[in-house]
């Protein structure tokens, strides 16, 4: 995954039929992804851009980071990056992700550059798009996630919690496509690897019971992926919000998260995360569901729109990320708080050792 990075003054990026996306100051970011390429590399690009030390202290140095000044970021999907120029004249683009798997991880990159504090703006994919930028300094910085040297399954520790876990050598494969949940194996030092699992195509229908809902959809999750791998175990979850029997997964759209943070405020509903593990091959599996209590605080219209702006409540069950700008919204929980990150750790912890010990009898 390649991505050029410049400091910017301000830049913008227009789409025929779509107003303009812009920042003042900040970063641009134009990414391509790269055949091979996996939501591990989105994670530490995106980590990468954000931590970088670009922007100038009072003694003109570069030693301020995009949190340090307040700044913005700018992601345009940018597939010309991976153009091969050796041979003949013109590009060749073998190199270059197939479409449908480039935008997930594109997805995934804006995604992880969301979990910041900062104002993200985004390009379309694969749009005709028209870029505008003033570079600062000028400083453009060229970062390709192939350089990224000792690199491990999911950037793991090797004084990590394994051993917590249970799963010893096995491999851990995270059938997933949320960066909070694998920032949460992350920061156990736990060693993973990410694969997205089959693209979901279930809907909740009324009567059904909300935690069996979430549990077969893990359950899907993990054996779309355990079939795929040879050795190891693959751990699917799924995240829903229940609000008196009314089920919220993610928002449709802005209108759609509006609605479910209207219908949320001021309420107290349960979060229930279904988790499942596959060994390879999906020969057997074990799963279970997790329950926490959450209470909203009031929210008015201009409140909710205000933090529906912001993106954060657009890839989330229920419209909102306890913890990010929606923590701000919850006056209280009742039960695992990972749970409403998307992934209860004493469950999995308690998951993962009955299967290793199932697997040893």
């Amino acid at each position: 995954m390649i991505a050029v990075v410049q400091r910017v003054s301000s830049a913008q990026v227009t789409t025929e039929g779509s107003p303009p996306a812009r920042i003042g100051r900040g970063l641009l970011i134009l990414l391509g992804v790269a055949r091979g390429d996996t939501a591990t590399d989105a994670q530490w690009l995106a980590k990468k851009c954000l931590s970088l030390r670009i922007f100038n202290d009072e003694q003109q140095r570069m030693n301020l980071s995009l949190a340090d000044v307040g700044g913005e970021l700018l992601a345009v999907s940018q597939f010309t990056l991976l153009g091969n120029c050796i041979k003949g004249r013109r590009p060749s683009w073998s190199e270059a992700a197939d479409p449908g798997e480039a935008k997930e991880l594109y997805d995934s990159f804006v995604s992880y550059l969301r979990e910041g504090p900062h104002r993200v703006r985004t390009g379309i994919f694969q749009a005709m798009m028209e870029v505008e930028s003033i570079n600062d300094g000028p400083v453009t910085l060229l970062i390709d996630s192939a350089d990224w040297q000792g690199r491990k399954e999911g950037g793991a520790s090797p004084h990590g919690a394994d051993f917590l876990l249970g799963h010893g050598l096995q491999r851990l494969y995270l059938c997933s496509r949320s960066p909070r949940r694998a920032r949460l194996l992350e920061m156990l030092g736990v060693s993973f690897e990410v694969r997205f699992p089959d693209e979901d195509v279930a809907c909740y229908q009324a009567g059904q019971d909300p935690g069996q809902y979430a549990i077969n959809q893990a359950t899907d999750k993990a054996l779309s992926v355990a079939g795929k791998i040879k050795r190891g175990i693959a751990l699917g979850a799924d995240t829903v919000v229940n609000l008196g029997g009314e089920i919220l997964e993610k928002p449709s759209g802005p209108d759609e998260a509006i609605g479910y943070l209207s219908r949320l405020a001021g309420q107290e509903h349960e979060v229930l995360t279904g988790i499942c593990l596959a060994t390879a091959g999906g020969g057997s599996y074990l799963s279970a569901v997790e329950r926490t209590r959450v209470r909203m605080t009031e929210m008015d219209q201009e409140t909710i729109q205000a933090y529906v702006k912001t993106g954060e409540p657009l890839d989330k069950a229920g419209a909102y990320g306890i913890q990010g700008i929606g923590g701000m919204l919850v006056t209280g929980v009742e039960g695992c708080y990972f749970n409403v990150m998307g992934l209860p750790l004493a469950k999995l912890r308690s998951l993962m050792r009955e299967m290793t010990g199932e697997r040893q009898q």
